[in-house]
Order: C-alpha cells, then structure tokens, then sequence
C-alpha cells in the first residue's frame, strides 16, 4: 500500500460544480485531488442556469471569476404568449429591475450559463491550473474509513461493457455525487423529506436551427392546463444573442412543458428510454410544441436529451463524519424555483475546503483538533440550507398551487409550508417588477414564481451563532433567520465580508502587485481561498502602539494561515506601523473610507470604535478563506481567543 507521504490526499467522487470547485479549492490549498464520475461522457443539459452574486464573488476570491464571466450571460427577460400564439404582443412580460451597482456588493445581477458549459469551463481552468483532469467511467462502489485513512473501492470501465476493480487510499474523501449518492448512504445519513409526484415537468434539450432573433425567453399557456417554456442556452457561444458583426453558431434550446398530463405526455415520447430516443418520440415532441405555441416556424433539430423533473425535497441531518463529508445535491436537494441549489452546493464546498484544508495540514504536526472545527461544517450549513429549502418550497407552491401535492400531504407540508412563509415575509426587499402590455391581464400562476426577492442573491446568508465565530462587539450581535439581511444590518461576526475599494497602499507586500505607494487594491482583491485576512482597522494616532500589539499576535498564527492588513483611516496622513514586518503585512489607507463604513458601523459600545471622530481604538475584523467573518475582536487577547477557537 502506497505510504501516507505518497497517497493523493482527498478522492472526490462526482465532477459536477461542486466536485469541480471543490477541487480547485483543494488544489490552490496545495492538497492532491483525485476526482472521479461514473458517467463514460461529459453530462449534456442545461439544468442550473442561475449563478447567484454571492456565487459570482467566491468566484473572484478564487481566481476563475474572469473565466466564468466571459463564458455567461446576463438576465433573461420573459415573455408570456396565449396559447396558442394569437400573434399578440406577449401577455405578461417579466423582466427583473436594473439594480444600481453598489460599493460593498459589486455584482447584483446573476449570470447565467448552462450547467454543461459551466462544468466544461470549471474543467478547464483544473486543466489549465493545476493540470487536473476529471477521471471518466470510473464509480465508487464501496469505501471504509479508518481513523487515518480512506479506503476506496471502484469500478471502472475500460472499452464498451469491460469493467475491472480496482482500490486505492486517500486521506479524505468528498462526495459531491447527487442525489443519489453511494457516499450518502454508506455514512448512514437520514435523507429525510417529500417527494410531489403531482408536480412535475418534462425537461427537454433540443436544437432550434432557426432561433427567434433575441435574448428572450417564451411562454405559452398556463400550468395549471399545459405550459410551454422555451429558453436559449445563454452563454458567450449561444446563436440566441448573436450579433451581425460576430455570429455564433450554438443552436440548443432548453424546453419545459408542465402540465397534468405531462407524465402522459412523457411515456408517449419514450421518456423512459432516454439512451434510445425515437425518431417518432422527437416528431410527438416537435408536435406538442408547435400545438402549445401556435408557432409551426419553429423548425428543430437533434434531440439533445429529455427526461421529467418532479419536486423532491429533502436534506441530510449530518454532512459528515470524521473523513468523510458530502456536499451539494447528495446533502441537499429542492425545487429549482429560486435558482438557490447548484449556488448552495457552492457554498458548501467553500465551507467544507477551508476547514479540510486546515485540518489536513494541521494533523501532520496535531496542532488542530480535527473533529470540533470539521463538524461545523455541519453546524453552518445546515441552518442555511433549511432556510433555503423553505424558500425554493415555498416559490414551489406559487407555481404549481399552494398544496401541489394534493390533500393526502397537507397535513405533512403544514408546519414547513408556515416556516416556509415566515422566511419570506421577514425580507424586506421588493421583490423584481412585473411590466406588461396595456391589455394586461392578471398575473397566471405561472409566473408568480419568476417574482425574485433580493434574498435571493445570497448575500444574507450567514452563520451567526457558530461555535467558531467570536463576536465581542457589545452588546451580541442577534442570530437572524440565516438568509436575512437587510441594508441596515451593520456587519457583526458570521456575516458575509463586504467590498470597498480606494484602498491606498502604502507599502510593498506579498498581499499586492503595487509598488509602494502607489495605486490603489480592494478587498476583494487581497481576501483568499487558502488563509485567514485580518483587516486590522487602525484608529486614532494615539493607538499605534496598541495596533503593534494586535499585529504581533495575529504573526502567531500558524505559518500561511493568517494574511494581515492595516487599515487606516481616509483622514490626515498615516503613519506606517509594520515597517519591521517588510512584505507580510499589507498597510493601506481607505481613501474613500467605505471600508471603514461597512465594517466599523454601529461598533461603539463598550470601547469599540465608532466612526469618525468618536473612534477611539483599533478594532480586528478577521475574514475567513470563504469570505465570511470570523472574529470581530478590539485586543490581542481577542486575537488569541479566535486562534483558540480554529487551533485548540
């Protein structure tokens, strides 16, 4: 057997978004990764389409934002025809407001890009990156965990039917493998929840040859009779939003037709032979739309896929143990309504790396204990994917009715249905606007649900109340509802880390490329996927020396896990305090003071700093390597407490 210093360090089973991110995480934390799919060919579909702008920010911090962008497009608009098409200017258009960008959240809008584009360009930057490649054909069957390693079992197939047995161990192992995941069960999770037979959909890939000239997408009918939704693959590569002066030729077109026959409608099409699609089940297919719409100038080409969707709900009680954790779909699955699942998959892997990547590294030395800060990995997220499955829930049942699952599970859906409405009624945003012609008529259930509230981007989501999370900023911070957040919450321990940009800097360090003093960073810019960044806010003159104490004891930090920067105020000139520190300290001056704005609002009790001229001492925000905070301290005590937490 391979020695403990030679083995791949985590196995990731599944090479969806979320084994992808996870693997880059893994890999920019200097960990080995192997990631493997039982699928023999790259998955095809739309599915997912919805980056979220938290998403899009985590992103950033780990070095493919630029990738995706150019890969994605922005929002779609939504038109709704009669059904058939009467030849009427669209019924109901949705169209989301324009949200005017701010400071602390440069990205308010979603991208949208479809799950096989999006997986091919998380691919390419493993390839590119780190030289990484997805292993095809390749099942975990079985695996055992001992108290130092993991011990796999695969399957793989070699040419056509030919399948040999091979295993392999690994320090941890990650199961990103669906809903129906082998790593799941073997751990003996509870996957507990509903599943809505009534409510469902046919989901079809397809290529449209002649498009219809814009970015839109269409709607005929209502679902609560027959529904046809028709959307263009938006990418950078889609025909649908092609220009004279630069055509493209991706011609596939995502299809949904709901319905209470859509069962009906699927098994005359063959659904249930997916692998084996008839020429007559893509003619019925090409019938039906052409009847639902009214538009016999559509003209089809290759079926890509088709299959049903049905709502199932559900969520695990642990995500793991000891070595081995799951994330994404095979924790958690819901409605798609709210574009919340692939983006909460993300967010798990973000949560889940850090901490892996910390205890991995520190068990070679036994500086961390393992289990207290890897099980709140379970802790975080599962109050955030709760809130998150009340949510999609609830936008579930504005779609298809308020009980799509008929009488016999109203009693059952009850208690999440009212937790459901809470959740939603405590978000103070306004929700995106329904424009319409003049003829308009009253909105059909069917697009109650494309209705957005703001919560959905994710920016309120946070893990207050954590065991890991020090907050000594007095009196304590109250634990919302996971997903709230309004405009007026000032940033307190758990929360996510803002923006701010105009960040001077003033002297040379491995947190920047600029020369001393010269340009100008954000924070984004400097926060990490691999460490810790202290932003440690200066204050007065007359608290330097208090600032050197606070920088000394965050270099106590074990080696590479701690990123420190000190932030003056826009006020007067700045005297440098880390000047022996050389490059490991980064000092700026905030400019333009929104970092002083977002982080330091509302911090003047109890001998915290308040803003402007009542400020009266430094104060330490520390931001982990998922972007959220992790400690608000205002001493060097404070510091060591937080170390103590992570460490300990």
């Amino acid at each position: 057997m391979i020695s403990s210093a030679e083995r791949i360090n985590v196995l990731i089973a599944g090479a969806g978004p979320v084994g992808l991110v996870s693997a880059l995480l893994l890999l920019r934390n200097g960990l080995s990764v192997r990631i493997i799919t039982k699928e023999t060919e790259f998955r095809t579909g739309y599915r997912g389409p919805g980056i979220q702008p938290r998403t899009l920010e985590l992103y950033r911090f780990l070095g493919i934002l630029d990738d995706v962008w150019a890969g994605s497009g922005p929002h779609q608009t939504i038109h709704q025809y009669t059904s058939p098409d009467n030849g009427e200017p669209p019924v109901i258009t949705w169209n989301d407001p324009e949200l005017k960008s701010q400071v602390d959240k440069p990205h308010l809008e979603p991208r949208l890009i479809g799950q096989v584009d999006h997986e091919a360009i998380l691919r390419a930057c493993l390839l590119r990156d780190y030289g990484c490649q997805v292993e095809l054909g390749t099942e975990l069957v079985s695996y055992e965990q001992q108290l130092d390693f993991v011990d796999a079992t695969f399957v793989t197939t070699v040419t056509g039917l030919d399948k040999t047995t091979h295993k392999a161990r690994f320090d941890w192992l990650i199961g990103a493998d669906g809903a129906h995941s082998i790593v799941r069960k073997q751990l003996g999770c509870t996957f507990l929840g509903q599943s809505i037979k009534q409510a469902g959909s046919l989901l079809v890939d397809i290529h449209l040859l002649n498009g219809w000239g814009d970015d839109h997408i269409k709607a005929w009918g209502d679902i609560s009779q027959r529904f046809l939704l028709m959307r263009p693959y938006r990418s950078a590569f889609s025909a649908q939003h092609s220009t004279p002066t630069q055509p493209k030729s991706d011609t596939r077109m995502q299809l949904m037709i709901a319905g209470p026959d859509v069962n009906e409608l699927a098994q005359t099409m063959g659904e249930h032979n997916l692998n084996g699609i008839t020429k007559e089940g893509r003619d019925a297919l090409v019938k039906v739309v052409h009847e639902l719409s009214g538009r016999k100038d559509f003209v089809f080409g290759d079926l890509i896929g088709m299959g049903i969707w049905r709502p199932n709900i559900r969520m695990v009680d642990k995500f793991g143990e000891g070595r081995v954790w799951i994330a994404g779909d095979a924790a958690h699955v819901h409605s798609p309504t709210g574009g919340q699942g692939l983006n909460s998959g993300i967010q798990d892997a973000f949560n889940l790396c850090w901490k892996l990547s910390l205890v991995h590294k520190g068990l070679q030395d036994g500086s961390i204990n393992s289990n207290r800060l890897m099980y709140t990995y379970t802790e975080e997220r599962v109050r955030v994917v709760k809130a998150m499955l009340n949510i999609t829930t609830n936008l579930l049942k504005q779609t298809f009715g308020a009980n799509p699952g008929g009488a016999a599970e109203a009693q059952e859906n009850a208690a999440q249905s009212t937790s459901a409405n809470n959740a939603i009624s405590s978000h103070s945003t306004p929700p995106s606007s329904i424009n319409a012609s003049n003829d308009i008529k009253k909105p059909s259930r069917s697009g109650i649900a494309f209705i957005r509230g703001f919560e959905l981007r994710m920016f309120g989501i946070n893990y207050r109340g954590s065991p890991i999370v020090l907050d000594e900023v007095d009196p304590p911070a109250e634990v919302l509802d996971p997903y709230k957040m309004s405009a007026d919450e000032p940033v307190r321990g758990g929360d996510r880390a803002p923006q701010a940009v105009g960040l001077k800097v003033l002297c040379r360090s491995s947190l920047t490329s600029t020369e001393d003093g010269q340009g100008t960073t954000t924070l984004f810019d400097v926060f990490d996927t691999t460490a810790h960044t202290a932003l440690v806010f200066a204050g007065s003159i007359e608290s330097l020396e208090l600032v050197r104490s606070l920088v000394r004891a965050l270099t106590k930090y074990p080696h590479g896990t701690m990123r420190i920067m000190i932030v003056h105020s826009q006020e007067g000139e700045p005297e440098l305090v880390a000047t022996e520190l050389e490059d490991k300290v980064l000092e700026v001056q905030d400019t333009e003071g929104h970092a002083y704005a977002s982080y330091l609002r509302g911090l003047d009790q109890s001998g915290l700093p308040a803003s402007g001229s009542e400020r009266k001492g430094p104060v330490v925000v520390i931001v982990r390597a998922d972007g959220h905070v992790g400690a608000i301290v205002k001493d060097a005590e404070g510091v060591e407490r937080y170390k103590q937490k992570l460490f300990a």
